[in-house]
């Protein structure tokens, strides 16, 4: 079933690439405030009643409602899963601007595409279009903050600065390598593992269900890599073969829909060994359980 996702995905990447470029309502091709996007969610859950309801499954430090789309056919039965949040970093627009996208497309292609409804009767997507809220809306304030990364936790005792960057808060060889105990930088990880709500809010979520997820998909940007575990030199993913099979299998199908070429491999492989890399670079972070 784990390789049938795969190639799945694959599939998916296909069906996404190759969408025609049209002109709707919510326009999806520019970068949208939190309450439009907000709007947009209960939209899709209007227009999709059959195969979308929306989840509320956390709050950020500043109390605002962490929500997902579950999109899929109500079988009456337990299914698989596959998620994908976007936005974790609020800088990262494209990355929300691509999670937007993809849900319309996929709901687009359920309607014609019998692979698609395949899919959506034998598996759920619980889509994250906004994980990090308080930073995304932090980060619309002015030109001062457009380029605003963490969350919006205040720091520990004594420091000033605002902001833990939750792709580093996670419960996962936590503040072992590339991270910052400084509470100013970027890429402060936070006092503890699972310090923040919002870290909290996928931990508990995916924790609980960790036998239904197949999939986890996390969205940043910019560049053309799809990244797989793990990202520290000591550890090696026991199903690292297979993952790179699937990841290479997405690569392909991007490169012959429109000849973009994505790079397959650990972060410890294509980001840490690079002398260009920016910590703004374009990745899907792929994760097969």
């Amino acid at each position: 079933m784990l390789f049938s996702v795969g190639l799945s995905l694959v599939v998916l990447l296909s069906v996404v690439g190759a969408a025609t470029v049209e002109r709707v309502e919510y326009d999806y091709y520019k970068y949208h405030p939190m309450p439009e996007i907000t709007d947009w969610m209960v939209q899709a859950a209007k227009n999709y009643p059959e195969v979308v309801t929306i989840v509320e499954y956390g709050q950020t430090y500043e109390k605002r409602t962490i929500s997902l789309l579950k999109i899929g056919v109500n079988t009456g039965e337990k299914k698989k899963a596959i998620w994908m949040d976007c936005g974790i970093h609020a800088r990262e627009r494209i990355a929300l601007a691509f999670c937007q996208y993809f849900v319309r497309e996929i709901l687009q292609a359920y309607k014609t595409d019998p692979k698609m409804q395949v899919m959506m009767t034998n598996m759920d997507f619980f889509v994250t279009p906004v994980l990090n809220i308080d930073g995304y809306i932090h980060s619309w304030k002015d030109n001062t903050t457009l380029l605003w990364r963490k969350n919006r936790s205040p720091g520990p005792l004594n420091c000033t600065c605002y902001g833990t960057d939750l792709n580093r808060n996670f419960n996962a060889n936590w503040g072992t390598i590339r991270v910052s105990f400084e509470c100013c930088d970027n890429i402060f990880c936070g006092i503890k593992p699972v310090s923040e709500s919002e870290a909290q809010a996928v931990t508990y979520f995916v924790g609980n269900r960790r036998e239904d997820f197949l999939c986890f998909l996390t969205i940043h940007s910019y560049g053309q890599m799809l990244l797989v575990p793990f990202g520290h030199p000591n550890f090696t993913a026991s199903n690292y073969d297979e993952l790179m099979k699937v990841g290479k299998g997405a690569a392909d199908a991007i490169r012959s829909v429109h000849g973009k070429h994505y790079t397959v491999g650990t972060s410890l492989d294509l980001l840490c060994k690079s002398t260009h890399h920016s910590w703004s670079q374009m990745y899907l972070t792929l994760l097969l359980c």
